[in-house]
Parts: C-alpha cells; sequence; structure tokens
C-alpha cells in the first residue's frame, strides 16, 4: 500500500506559491526559475507541474492572490456607514501598502497584462485570475447599484450604463494618477529618498479631480471637503492609512 501524500494538492500549491515568491523576492519577476521555486519548495519538478505549467502561471497564481486581498479590503471600506461618494473617496485615500501582498505587485500586474505572459499562461490560472479580478469588479458594481436603486444616486438614462461610465471613469483617474506619479519619482525610487506606497493627501489635485468627476453626477449628498477630511480620519483610526 503506497504511503499517504505528505501534504495535500491545495496544501502543495500554498508551498509552491509560497516559495514562488520568495524566489521573486530575491531576484524578480523576470529572473525567477522554475527550477529555483522548486528547491525553495523542497518538492520536486513533477509536483510543481501538477499546479502551475510555467513562469506565467506563477505570475497568475500570484497575481490572483492579490486581487482577492484587495477585494477583502475593498469590500471592508465598502461597508462603512459612509455616502457612495466618500466609500469611492475612501479608496483613494487608502494608503497603497494596504492593499498589497507582496514587494512586487505593481509588477505582477504589469506582467499579467502582458499580451506575451496571457498567451503562454494556462487556461486554468488566466480563468482563475480573471475570476478574482471580475469579483472585485463586483465589489464596485453591487456598491454602485446600490446607491441607484435607494434613490442616493440619480441616473438620467440607462443604469448599466451609467454605472459602468462612473466606476471606468473613476479608475481611470486613479490608476493614471498612481501611473504619472510613478514616472515623476522614479529618480527619488531609484535613489531611496522615495517611495510610492504613501497616502493621497486630501488636498492632491487628483482628490480635486475625483471630487469634481464625482460630483458630476446627480447625488443625494454630493462629496465636499468635510467628508473628504472624515474618510481620511476613519482610514487613520482603521489603520489603512
Amino acid at each position: 500500500m503506497a504511503p499517504a501524500p505528505k501534504y495535500s494538492p491545495q496544501e502543495q500549491e500554498e508551498i509552491i506559491l509560497n516559495a514562488a515568491a520568495e524566489c521573486i523576492s530575491q531576484t524578480s519577476v523576470l529572473d525567477f526559475t522554475m527550477s529555483a521555486v522548486s528547491k525553495a519548495a523542497k518538492l520536486s519538478m513533477g509536483s510543481i507541474y501538477k499546479h502551475v505549467q510555467c513562469k506565467e502561471d506563477i505570475i497568475f497564481a500570484l497575481a490572483t492572490r492579490v486581487f482577492h486581498f484587495q477585494s477583502t479590503i475593498f469590500k471592508k471600506i465598502l461597508a462603512l456607514p459612509l455616502t457612495t461618494p466618500e466609500k469611492i473617496t475612501a479608496i483613494a485615500l487608502l494608503n497603497p501598502s494596504k492593499t498589497q501582498v507582496y514587494s512586487f505587485d505593481s509588477h505582477l500586474e504589469s506582467f499579467a497584462g502582458n499580451d506575451l505572459v496571457i498567451s503562454r499562461a494556462s487556461s486554468l490560472w488566466t480563468d482563475r485570475m480573471i475570476k478574482a479580478n471580475e469579483d472585485c469588479d463586483q465589489v464596485f458594481s453591487k456598491c454602485m447599484h446600490q446607491a441607484a436603486y435607494s434613490g442616493e444616486l440619480k441616473l438620467n438614462g440607462n443604469t448599466e450604463e451609467m454605472i459602468e461610465e462612473i466606476n471606468l471613469g473613476c479608475w481611470a483617474l486613479l490608476m493614471g494618477y498612481q501611473y504619472v506619479d510613478r514616472i515623476v519619482h522614479i529618480r527619488h525610487i531609484s535613489d531611496g529618498t522615495d517611495s510610492l506606497n504613501e497616502a493621497v493627501a486630501i488636498d492632491a489635485p487628483v482628490l480635486k479631480s475625483l471630487k469634481r468627476l464625482i460630483n458630476s453626477y446627480e447625488w443625494q449628498t454630493p462629496l465636499n471637503q468635510d467628508g473628504i477630511t472624515k474618510v481620511a480620519n476613519l482610514l487613520v483610526e482603521m489603520q489603512l492609512r
């Protein structure tokens, strides 16, 4: 009779992904190798390939973890007793480190959106990552639907289209800001004198732009500076800022 396996399939997967994360931390998303992951996990290459077929699968698997964690944080914020405009603002005011799983999260997101990486990843991990990303999107969609159906947000037109418009507008503004901020601070970051893991100031231009975008829609209670300050203080109390 064959001996029982030392680890369950789920435990093996966790061990492999934890080992992969450690290998990437020591090298980079570009330079880590499957053999290094096998050595760090203390599992044979055969065992590794039962769970991930290639480096691209590992990138997608770790990105899936990041999306799951971010969903947890976003759900926590969107459940707060705030107006919906204030909840949207709370996402913008989060300290980036509070939604971070790995020091290389931003690299994972970049590689996960690369055409070549996508073409090489297995359908299993592609589907898992897409599902995790969709779950993250649904957190916001649900919040916006509740605002629309409760009368907090008055929409003139197709509800689904308007909600998608608001979501896309807010995300495009915030993600675009992060990209520009990274470019502006790249020299200081390389010198070790600056970091992107800093919360946005409540009087930052991006917050003013977000406020203007949010208030371009008809809310029962528009966003104001007092609301922004209240949200920032609440996030500090929750140790999310």
